[in-house]
């Protein structure tokens, strides 16, 4: 299977850029300000689960609300 990641939405949000990238096996990448890759998170509708969490400003992070629903399973699609 490839490894191949697509990013399928992007947004700022309390003074933060991040892109959200999906892979063929359905996992979810969450990417923080300048492309690092902060975490693998897990899609629920309305939401990614974020399992261990991204530290932003000191906060933990554990879910993080989003509203591509339909992009990330159009883009799961494509990948397979």
């Amino acid at each position: 299977m490839s490894d191949e990641i697509k990013i399928v939405n992007e947004f700022d949000r309390n003074g933060h850029h991040f892109k959200i990238g999906v892979s063929a096996d359905g996992q979810v990448s969450v990417y923080l300000d300048d492309d690092t890759k902060a975490h693998h998170g897990y899609h629920f509708p309305g939401i990614i689960q974020i399992p261990k969490g991204i530290e932003i400003d000191g906060q933990m992070l554990l879910q993080l609300p989003i509203d591509c629903d339909a992009e990330i399973e159009k883009g799961i699609a494509d990948l397979k």
